[in-house]
Formats: C-alpha cells, sequence, structure tokens
C-alpha cells in the first residue's frame, strides 16, 4: 500500500509538469485605435495563462470600477501611470470579451492555439512588452521526470531492503528484553512477567494461554505434549506466582529476584530442549 501510493504521488507530479508545457494562448484587441481612443490594448497576440496589459489613458476610474469592469479577468496588477492606468490581466477560459469604459468599448479575443489566430495582415502592436505566462522547458521535463522516477524507485527499494535487514527479534530474544527492563519494586512485577512469558509459550507453541488461569495453563500445555519433563515447573513457578500476586503479602527483594532467576532458567532449558529437539528431527 505505501508503495502504491508513493507512485502515485509520483505520476501526480508528472501530470502537473506536463500540464505546465501544453500549448496555451489568447490575443487582446481594442475595438477603437489608439490614435483617437484615452483606452487601447496591446494589438497582438498572447496566449490564455499570459499576462497582458492595457493602457487606460484616464483617471476618471477608480480601481475598484476598473476591478468590476474587468471581472472576467484575473487581475493581475494595476498600476497608476500618468495620466491613466496600467492594468494586467489574463485568463484560462478562450472566448471574446467585451468591457466598457464610458462610450469606449475594448474586445479582447481569447484563442487556446496559435492555430486560431487566422489573420493574414499585421497586426498594429503597441509599445509594451508582454510578459511571458510560466512555462518549464520540454528539455526540463524530459530530464526531470525520468530522474525523480529512478529516485523514487531507488528509494523505495533501499526502504524494502532495510525492513528485511531488520528482523523481528525471536521469542527467546523478546522475552529476555521485555522482562529485564521489568523492575521488582513495581507493583504490577510479575503480572506484567507473567504476561511476557505467557506470551512467550503462546508464540513457541502456537497456542493461547493468555486470560487462562495457572491451572488452566497447565492443562492447555498437557494437551501439547510438549517437553513433558518441564511442565512440572511450569506449573509449580505459575503457582508461586500467584502467590505473589494474590495474597496481598510484602515479600522481600531477594524473594522476588530469586524467582525471577528461576524463570530465566526455566525459558532457558525449553530453549535447549527445543533445540535438541530440532537437530534429532533434521535427516542425517
Amino acid at each position: 500500500m505505501k508503495a502504491a501510493k508513493y507512485f502515485c504521488n509520483i505520476l501526480v507530479l508528472l501530470v502537473l509538469l506536463l500540464f505546465l508545457i501544453t500549448p496555451q494562448g489568447a490575443w487582446a484587441k481594442d475595438a477603437a485605435s489608439p490614435e483617437n481612443s484615452s483606452v487601447f490594448a496591446n494589438n497582438r497576440p498572447i496566449y490564455i495563462g499570459d499576462i497582458f496589459t492595457l493602457n487606460i489613458m484616464t483617471q476618471d476610474y477608480s480601481q475598484t470600477e476598473l476591478e468590476e469592469i474587468f471581472a472576467d479577468f484575473e487581475i493581475v496588477e494595476i498600476k497608476e501611470e500618468s495620466g491613466g492606468y496600467a492594468i494586467s490581466l489574463r485568463t484560462l477560459i478562450p472566448g471574446e470579451y467585451t468591457a466598457k469604459l464610458g462610450d469606449k468599448e475594448i474586445i479582447i479575443s481569447v484563442a487556446s492555439t496559435l492555430d486560431d489566430i487566422q489573420r493574414e495582415d499585421i497586426f498594429s502592436g503597441g509599445k509594451e512588452i508582454l510578459k511571458a505566462g510560466f512555462y518549464i522547458p520540454i528539455k526540463v521535463i524530459l530530464y526531470t521526470v525520468p530522474a525523480v522516477l529512478i529516485c523514487g524507485a531507488l528509494i523505495l527499494l533501499l526502504k524494502t531492503a532495510l525492513k528485511k535487514r531488520i528482523k523481528k527479534p525471536q521469542p527467546y530474544q523478546l522475552f529476555l528484553q521485555r522482562a529485564a527492563i521489568l523492575s521488582p519494586q513495581h507493583d504490577n512485577y510479575f503480572v506484567d512477567l507473567t504476561l511476557y512469558f505467557k506470551e512467550y509459550l503462546e508464540q513457541i507453541y502456537n497456542c493461547r494461554i493468555k486470560g487462562k488461569t495457572s491451572t488452566e495453563i497447565s492443562a492447555e500445555l498437557i494437551k501439547l505434549s510438549i517437553l513433558p519433563d518441564i511442565l512440572p515447573h511450569i506449573s509449580a513457578w505459575l503457582t508461586k506466582c500467584d502467590r505473589f500476586k494474590f495474597t496481598g503479602l510484602l515479600f522481600a527483594f531477594e524473594e522476588k529476584n530469586q524467582h525471577y532467576h528461576k524463570l530465566l532458567e526455566l525459558v532457558e532449558n525449553i530453549e535447549r530442549q527445543r533445540a535438541e529437539a530440532q537437530k534429532e528431527g533434521e535427516p542425517k
């Protein structure tokens, strides 16, 4: 699942990068000529996503009014200039837009590709230079996308290798680690110690004994017909542990420590007999 999620994120990144290089465009033109109008636009092709600037040669309008007039566009900037405003606009939707300033009408045509421009005469351009839209060269995409995918694959392989190298501890080692952390001074010392011992037995014998009494545990282990010479020692240790847990008496640290070391010896004997049983079962 983590690997699938990782590659989905890479795929989304790839789609976004490809979208950025999709050819898009628009051009703006003014219905009135610059010579007899106080409002004019650059009469040259631009493309959707590009920023184009209209020079409004009057101060009869406030910036708020201009924002309402050009509400169909994204207003990038409105800058006051001598005798008027310079308003920079852009849109991502092709079509023909009309904006009215007093008795003047501005017609702005927006196309999606260069092929949409069907015109043989020369555009009469203004002096302003249109700002280019955000663009990523195709070569950058061609080198970046494979590099991202390769790096992602290497990271995934590295994580998988590290997980395989970090092996889960064996039941015996896990029991020793958990038992060593416990403090005999803790009130639930033998409760936790018994729980760790039960989990150890469950893992090596593939049984379910947690939540059962000491008598029920002994009966369950007898059914498994395993290590019959150790079963009496297991029952004896659990019975004495019940005395520590349920009588409410206070026991000396030395007595608790001795019972703890008896459990370590018991588990060590279990491991030794299991190892000997495995050797006997191996083909010679």
